[in-house]
C-alpha cells in the first residue's frame, strides 16, 4: 500500500511537471510567433530567440556578469545582515520581554517608512555605491525576519519550556535548544518570503540611482528601447529570485533533518 502510494505521488508530480513545462512552452512560442508575425509591436514585445540572441551578445562581450555580480554581492550582504540581526533581535525580545517593549515602538516606527519615500535619503547619507543598496536591502527584509522570529518563539510549547526549567537549563540553552527550534518553521518562512524581496530591493535601488548592476541595466535598456535586454534582464531577476528562494528551502531541510527529523518529508 506505502509502495502504490509511493507511486501515485511519483506520477502526479511527474504530470504536475509536464503542465508546467507546456505552459511555459506554449507562452514562448505564442511570444515568438507574435513577434515574427508583426501581431505585436518589438518595442512592447520581444521573442524568445531575441532574447536568446542578445544573452549571447553580452556573454560575448561580458557586459551582463559585472552588473550581476555587483547586484549579487549587495543582496548578499543585505540579506545576510537581515538575517543575523533580525534572528538574533527576536530572540532577545522573547528573552527579555521588557526589551521588546522598549525598543518595539521603534522598530515598528522605521517599518512604517515607505522605501520609496527613503531611498534618496539614502542616496544623500551613503552615495550612489555598495552602502545605500544593502542599507535599502536591510529595510526590505529585517522586519520580516524580525517579527517572524518574535512570533514563532513565542509559539513555543509550554511544556518544552516547563521542561527545560526542571532541568535547569540556563536562558542560553532554552535559548538555542528550545526556542529557536521551535520557531524554524516561522524563522524560514520569513528568510524565504525575504528571499525574494532582497532581490527586488537591489534592483529598485539601482534603478533610482548607481553607476552598475541589474537595476542600473534595466534603466540602459529602457533609455534605448532596447527590448530584448529588457526582457532577458527580468529573466534573470526572476531566475536569481526562484534560486534564492531554492537555496533558503534547502537549508531548512538540512535545519530540520538536524532539529525537528519528523517534519522531513
Amino acid at each position: 500500500m506505502a509502495v502504490r502510494t509511493k507511486r501515485d505521488k511519483r506520477t502526479k508530480n511527474l504530470w504536475i511537471r509536464v503542465v508546467h513545462i507546456a505552459f511555459v512552452a506554449a507562452l514562448l512560442a505564442g511570444m515568438q510567433l507574435a513577434v515574427s508575425k508583426d501581431w505585436v509591436s518589438g518595442v512592447f514585445l520581444a521573442s524568445p530567440s531575441q532574447i536568446f540572441q542578445e544573452f549571447v551578445y553580452m556573454a560575448k562581450e561580458n557586459t551582463l556578469w559585472p552588473h550581476l555580480s555587483v547586484s549579487l554581492q549587495e543582496v548578499a550582504a543585505g540579506y545576510l545582515i537581515s538575517a543575523g540581526a533580525g534572528i538574533g533581535l527576536g530572540v532577545l525580545f522573547v528573552s527579555f520581554p521588557l526589551l521588546e517593549k522598549l525598543i518595539d515602538p521603534l522598530m515598528a516606527a522605521i517599518m512604517a517608512i515607505p522605501k520609496t519615500a527613503i531611498m534618496p535619503l539614502l542616496i544623500v547619507w551613503f552615495g550612489i555605491g555598495f552602502k545605500s543598496k544593502v542599507i535599502l536591502v536591510i529595510l526590505f527584509c529585517f522586519f520580516n525576519i524580525l517579527y517572524n522570529t518574535v512570533t514563532g518563539s513565542k509559539q513555543t510549547r509550554m511544556e518544552h519550556l516547563k521542561l527545560a526549567k526542571v532541568f535547569e537549563a540556563s536562558r542560553a540553552q532554552t535559548v538555542f535548544k528550545v526556542l529557536l527550534p521551535s520557531a524554524l518553521p516561522s524563522i524560514f518562512n520569513g528568510l524565504r518570503v525575504t528571499a525574494a524581496t532582497a532581490i527586488t530591493g537591489v534592483v529598485f535601488a539601482e534603478m533610482a540611482a548607481a553607476k552598475n548592476g541589474l537595476g542600473f541595466l534595466l534603466n540602459e535598456s529602457q533609455a534605448v528601447l532596447n527590448t530584448p535586454r529588457l526582457y532577458l534582464i527580468i529573466i534573470v531577476v526572476t531566475v536569481l529570485s526562484v534560486l534564492f528562494v531554492g537555496l533558503v528551502n534547502l537549508i531548512e531541510r538540512l535545519a530540520c533533518r538536524r532539529w525537528m527529523p519528523g517534519r522531513i518529508a
